[in-house]
This record gives structure tokens, C-alpha cells and sequence, in this order.
């Protein structure tokens, strides 16, 4: 009678965890869904809806695993509840960790890389390498160390820029660079 007690407890946690995580994972996607609706996305938390968005897939994988891998280790493979126990956390705490690493540890990490290089990069001189249009996107190289790096450039005055122009970066966004010409290498474009 306690065996049966203990599997029928199990068998009610496992079904709540799975029950759980899928929830998070569905509140994940219809997140996410909202944020293509236009009008939805709040500019000033977009960050934080990511991290959010990404931390409560993460939850809900890792618990929609353990809620499935303990039912099936008690119904299918009829384990003892301590060994189903075992499994269904290992198997959660695993897929919950990738999910994060792989959601949340990596574009962040990601949009650092971005933020050092927009910070390495702001009043450097670059030279044009692909022509900038009037209103379109070039391309620009400078020197860093050993380093050559390319970014994608728009003109800051609205002027096209021609190759081979020596240009300042204002700033970098996105991995594109705000350039303007240095004394008058604005050209008419290519």
C-alpha cells in the first residue's frame, strides 16, 4: 500500500511539473509571438523581455522534462520512485541548463561582444571600403592591433561617400557604424 501511495504521489508531481513547464514554454512562445505584433514592444524593455522570455522557456524545458522523463521511468519502464527520482532530475536540471546556456548565456554574451565593440570603435578614423550611398549602407575597415574590422557604415550627414574615403565613426549600432567624412571626402557615391 505505500508503494502505491508513493508511485500515486509521484505520478502527481511528475504530471504537475509536466503540466507546468509546458505552460512556461507556451507563455515563452506567445511572448514572443507578441513581440512581432506591431505596437507591442516596450523600446525600453526589450532587453529584459528577452532575458525573461528566454528564462521562462528555460523553467519550463527543464520541468516539462523532469514531469515526462519520471512518468515515463514510473509507467513505462516501471522503476522504483527513487530511481525514476533520479533520472527525471538529472534529465531536468540537464535540458534546464542547455536551455539557458543556449538562450540566455549566449546572446547576452553576444550583446556584450557588441557593446565592447561599439565602444572600441566610437572616434576611430576607418577607410570606406565599399562606397556609402546617400541613404543606403557601405562598408568600412580600421585597425585594431593586427586586427582589420568591418562594419557596415551609413553616412551621419545624409551624403554619399565614395571608396577609399577616410572617414571618423561617431558611433556603432547593430554592428554598423555612423561615419562621417573627414576634411570633405564626401564624393558622389558609386
Amino acid at each position: 500500500m505505500s508503494s502505491f501511495l508513493s508511485n500515486s504521489v509521484l505520478l502527481a508531481v511528475y504530471g504537475a511539473a509536466l503540466a507546468v513547464g509546458l505552460g512556461l514554454i507556451g507563455l515563452a512562445i506567445v511572448s514572443l509571438l507578441r513581440s512581432f505584433t506591431a505596437g507591442s514592444q516596450a523600446s525600453t524593455a526589450g532587453q529584459a523581455q528577452r532575458l525573461n522570455r528566454g528564462l521562462a522557456y528555460s523553467l519550463g524545458l527543464g520541468a516539462a522534462v523532469l514531469g515526462a522523463v519520471g512518468l515515463v521511468a514510473l509507467l513505462v519502464f516501471r522503476l522504483s520512485p527513487a530511481v525514476s527520482l533520479l533520472w527525471a532530475s538529472g534529465a531536468g536540471l540537464v535540458a534546464g541548463a542547455l536551455a539557458e546556456i543556449l538562450l540566455v548565456y549566449l546572446p547576452s554574451r553576444r550583446q556584450r561582444e557588441e557593446a565592447s565593440l561599439a565602444i572600441d570603435a566610437d572616434g576611430r578614423e576607418a577607410r570606406v571600403v565599399i562606397a556609402i550611398p546617400a541613404s543606403g549602407l557601405g562598408e568600412v575597415a580600421y585597425q585594431d592591433g593586427a586586427e582589420t574590422i568591418h562594419l557596415g557604415a551609413r553616412s551621419a550627414t545624409g551624403q554619399p561617400i565614395d571608396r577609399d574615403s577616410r572617414v571618423r565613426i561617431e558611433r556603432v549600432a547593430s554592428r554598423v557604424a555612423i561615419v562621417r567624412p573627414i576634411s570633405g571626402a564626401v564624393g558622389g557615391g558609386r
